[in-house]
C-alpha cells in the first residue's frame, strides 16, 4: 500500500453521512410499538448536532411513512432500496417526536386506494421526489405483491407481515416477512422454516407472472424490473421489492439528489457510510469510510465494511467524529 494511500486512510475529512436505519441507528432486535425501533436519545441528539454542519442521510429498506417521524434530521431519505428518494425540507430539533401512532394499513388488492385516509400527515417536509422505475411497471407489481402478502398471510401464521408503500399511497413496493418477534429461536426457524417461506414467495411469483399480462418493457431490462427477493444469512427476515434494486443504487441516488439541493460538491466529496447487514454491502463498497454495527449478537453477517464498531460505541464514535472537525482516523473508533 502506498504512502498516500496510508494517509487518505488515516485522515480523511468527511461531508456527509449516509446510513442504514433499521439494525444501525437502533437494535436489530427492537420491538415494534410502544416506542420500539427509535433511535436512542443520545445518539438521536448527536445526530441532530451533526445535521446543523453537515448533510445526513438515510440508506433504508424501510418506506416514509415508517422513517418519517425517526428520521427529521436527515436532509435525504431513500426508501425501499431506492425506490423512492425523497429531498426533505428542514426541520428543528423540537419538532423530531410526533408522538403519533401509524395507523393500521388495510391494503385492497383489487385497488391502488388502499392507503387512502390512513395517514394523518401531509408531508409537506418533502422538497423533491424521484421514483427509481417507471410508474406503471411500479403499479403491476404491486398487486402482485399484494397478492403474495395474501398467500403468505394464510399459510405463515408465525410471522410479521411489513407492508412499504410509496408517499404517493398508490404503490406497495416492499414487503418484509419478519419474524424476529414471534420466534425465540431464529437459527432453527431460518434453518428449517425460512427455506419453505422462500419457496412459497417464488411459486407464487412463478404462477402470478403467467397469470398478469406483463407490462412491455425492453428484454434487457427485464431482470431489473420484476420482483426481487433479498434474503439474509442470519437476520430474522425475507424482503420482497417490487423491482430489482440495491443500496449501491440508493447511494447513488442519495448523493445525487444530495448534490442538486443542498451541495453541488458533495459527489467530489468523502461520504461515510453506516450499515449492518448484506443488503448494505453494495454500499460499503461506494463509500469513501465505511463502518459496521454490530447491535445483536444473533445476528452475525459478512459485512464489507472496513471498519465494525459495536452500537452502544456509536454515539460515542459519531461525537468524537464531530469533536474532530470531522476529520475521519480510525482512532476515533476506539
Amino acid at each position: 500500500m502506498s504512502e498516500e494511500k496510508l494517509y487518505r486512510d488515516k485522515m480523511m475529512q468527511i461531508s456527509a453521512i449516509l446510513s442504514d436505519y433499521d439494525g444501525t441507528l437502533c437494535p436489530a432486535a427492537s420491538v415494534r410499538g410502544n416506542g420500539g425501533s427509535k433511535i436512542p436519545p443520545k445518539l438521536e441528539k448527536i445526530l441532530w448536532d451533526i445535521s446543523k454542519e453537515m448533510p445526513i442521510c438515510i440508506v433504508s429498506s424501510k418506506d416514509f411513512f415508517f422513517l418519517h417521524d425517526k428520521t427529521k434530521f436527515a436532509k435525504v431519505v431513500s426508501c425501499m432500496m431506492g425506490i423512492e428518494t425523497l429531498v426533505l425540507e428542514n426541520h428543528h430539533y423540537s419538532k423530531s417526536l410526533s408522538g403519533k401512532k401509524k395507523k393500521k394499513i388495510d391494503y385492497d388488492k383489487t385497488s391502488m386506494t388502499g392507503l387512502q385516509d390512513n395517514d394523518d400527515d401531509n408531508f409537506q417536509c418533502i422538497a423533491a421526489r424521484h421514483i427509481l422505475s417507471d410508474k406503471q411497471i411500479l403499479q403491476n407489481n404491486s398487486r402482485l405483491l399484494c397478492d403474495i402478502v395474501n398467500e403468505i398471510v394464510l399459510n405463515f401464521k408465525d410471522i410479521s407481515v411489513e407492508q412499504k408503500f410509496t408517499t404517493d399511497k398508490e404503490i406497495l413496493a416492499g414487503v418484509t416477512f419478519d419474524y424476529r418477534h414471534n420466534i425465540k429461536d431464529w437459527q432453527s426457524y431460518k434453518r428449517n422454516t425460512e427455506p419453505l417461506l422462500k419457496q412459497a414467495i417464488l411459486q407464487k411469483i412463478m404462477l402470478q407472472q403467467q397469470q398478469y399480462k406483463p407490462y412491455p418493457i425492453d428484454e434487457k431490462d427485464k431482470e431489473h424490473q420484476q420482483l426481487h427477493i433479498q434474503t439474509y444469512s442470519t437476520h430474522p427476515f425475507i424482503d420482497v421489492y417490487n423491482i430489482k434494486s440495491d443500496k449501491a443504487v440508493a447511494y447513488d441516488i442519495t448523493v445525487s439528489q444530495l448534490a442538486s439541493f443542498h451541495d453541488r460538491n458533495v459527489m467530489t466529496k468523502k461520504v461515510l457510510y453506516l450499515g449492518d447487514s448484506e443488503n448494505d454491502n453494495p454500499a460499503f463498497r461506494k463509500a469513501d469510510v465505511s463502518v459496521g454495527i454490530r447491535s445483536d449478537k444473533r445476528v452475525n453477517p459478512k459485512l464489507d465494511s472496513k471498519y465494525i464498531i459495536q452500537f452502544s460505541e456509536l454515539a460515542a464514535f459519531l461525537e468524537q467524529l464531530q469533536n474532530n472537525g470531522f476529520v475521519f482516523s480510525k482512532n476515533l473508533l476506539n
